[in-house]
């Protein structure tokens, strides 16, 4: 099986914009994308300022014919995602002891980031992820694309327009959606159609379950109190999540670290 080298190296991703320059390389075919999930090798191969480019699965069996992946994997330990703007980023944690192979070959950077004493620490990496939909000749797909950098070296890889054959891509406008936005504005739409919805008339169902010859249930006037104090459990398991007051959301905000 040949290895697959990143849809991009030593380039530095610094929004959208430049994201979609990326997707469009590889929609024309300028680029490649990664059909696979990367194998032990090319996991260690994985350094600041590579980028991937890949297809979310879009059925069963579909990866063995290169047709999507399931999920990325990377053999790394990453923390919590953060949030700027479109994309997430992750933090290389340090490796626990139990995770450090002893009889790891020195030679080849670790895919867990533990080097030997005498091989030169690097930094650990970030990861930075983007999401869109994009319309193909097989449909709606979705696209994901992974740039993997470390705080020394984001500041010296190169931009998109210092690479001749991105410098000139024009992106269509339209063409690659955010997946964040698409979903923030669906949950939109659903809490605007239904910001406060009174109890839905299917709350008769409850008296297709109850025995009315039972002398608490045989009542006409308590069946009537139920009424008015039951919400019916499908109700309460399809109603939104309250939305936060926007002064709520505004400090939650504040606590979002900004990568310089």
């Amino acid at each position: 099986m040949p290895m697959q080298r990143p849809t991009c190296e030593r380039i530095r991703v610094r929004s959208p914009a430049d994201a979609h320059v990326i997707f469009h390389g590889v929609a024309t075919g300028i680029l490649p994308m990664i059909t696979r999930r990367l194998d032990t090798e090319e996991r260690r191969r994985i350094q600041s300022g590579c980028v991937f480019v890949w297809e979310e699965r879009g059925g069963p069996n579909t990866e063995p014919m290169g047709l999507g992946i399931e999920r990325w994997t990377d053999s790394i330990r990453w923390g919590p995602s953060r949030v700027r703007d479109e994309f997430l980023f992750y933090h290389e944690k340090d490796p626990e002891p139990i995770d450090i192979d002893l009889g790891y070959d020195s030679d080849a950077p670790s895919p867990l980031g533990y080097r030997p004493a005498h091989v030169p620490w690097r930094e650990n990496l970030i990861k930075q992820t983007y999401s869109v939909f994009v319309e193909t000749t097989s449909g709606r797909r979705k696209w994901h694309l992974i740039a993997y950098f470390t705080q020394d070296t984001v500041d010296y890889l190169p931009n998109v327009e210092d690479i001749p054959y991105l410098a000139h891509i024009q992106v269509p406008p339209g063409v690659y959606k955010s997946a964040r936005s698409a979903n923030r504005n669906a949950r939109t739409t659903r809490h605007a159609e239904q910001p406060f919805a009174p109890y839905p008339p299917t709350v008769d169902r409850l008296y297709a379950y109850v025995d009315h010859s039972h002398p608490v249930w045989g009542s006409e006037r308590k069946l009537q109190r139920i009424r008015e104090i039951l919400a019916p459990l499908e109700y309460l398991e399809n109603m939104p999540p309250s939305r936060r007051h926007p002064e709520d959301e505004k400090a939650l905000m504040s606590f979002v670290p900004v990568l310089t």
